[in-house]
């Protein structure tokens, strides 16, 4: 009982300190921002992004009403700020580099690997992604695919045999991630987030029944990365704001 206590304390959002301090303000905005986004899958997980309100936002981050419109217009831009945040986040471990010598099997199983993980060990960041974003807004639907059309770059770029696919390869992309994607959404309705990692060996069979079997890196380098193209400017009010 003691050790739940514990947890629960700990996963308690931070609050700044009390009274005078050394923040600088914009330091207390940039700390402010940073929690609520990270309070918005939370949030998400626990009403679904209609009944999700600015009230349970600011609550569960632990910042005043005010610091919240210091930060974002309403709750679509901080939901749309969160969603982005949680894509760069599995595009990181997406794009970690692979051992040398590595054959597309190896490379794609370590990448999905990777971001299950991720996905399993935090469900509410997983039903964001998949469950919540398609159908938040228009905006926020155009991105979530835009995203995963970066995904489907980002396979393809992981074997070879692709590129003798080029006059299909959008096509393909989006069959191999828009699948993905769907069974993801379907375990995390199912309440079966937390074992999203046993689906790594379905789904690399499931990519190379599209792209076929790898052989080691022909390139023979020291490591394969995953490389993606540069993130589509979302708008100039979010550069702005990311620059924050």
């Amino acid at each position: 009982m003691a050790k739940a206590k514990r947890e629960s304390k700990n996963s308690e959002p931070r609050r700044l300190p009390r009274g005078r301090h050394a923040l600088a303000p914009e330091e207390v905005r940039a700390d402010q921002r940073k929690r609520l986004i990270e309070a918005v899958p939370r949030v998400v997980a626990k009403h679904g992004y209609e009944a999700m309100s600015v009230a349970d936002i600011v609550k569960a981050a632990a910042v005043s009403r005010n610091a919240f419109y210091n930060n974002f217009a309403d709750k679509q831009e901080c939901f749309a700020a969160a969603h982005e945040a949680c894509h760069e986040r599995l595009l990181a471990l997406l794009e970690q580099p692979c051992d040398k010598g590595a054959s597309v099997e190896e490379r794609v199983e370590t990448a999905l690997g990777a971001a299950l993980d991720l996905l399993a060990a935090e469900p509410a960041v997983a039903r964001l992604l998949f469950v919540e974003a398609p159908g938040a807004s228009e905006e926020i639907s155009l991105r979530y695919h835009e995203w995963l059309r970066r995904y489907g770059v980002l396979l393809r770029g992981a074997v070879p045999q692709a590129a003798a696919k080029s006059s299909l390869a959008v096509e393909i992309d989006q069959v191999i991630v828009g699948g993905i994607a769907s069974r993801v959404a379907s375990e995390v309705l199912q309440g079966r987030a937390s074992q999203l990692r046993v689906l790594t060996p379905h789904f690399v069979d499931y990519v190379l029944a599209f792209y076929g079997a790898g052989q080691p890196d022909p390139q023979g380098v020291n490591v394969v990365t995953l490389e993606s193209e540069a993130a589509p400017e979302y708008s100039e009010e979010r550069r702005r704001q990311a620059g924050a």
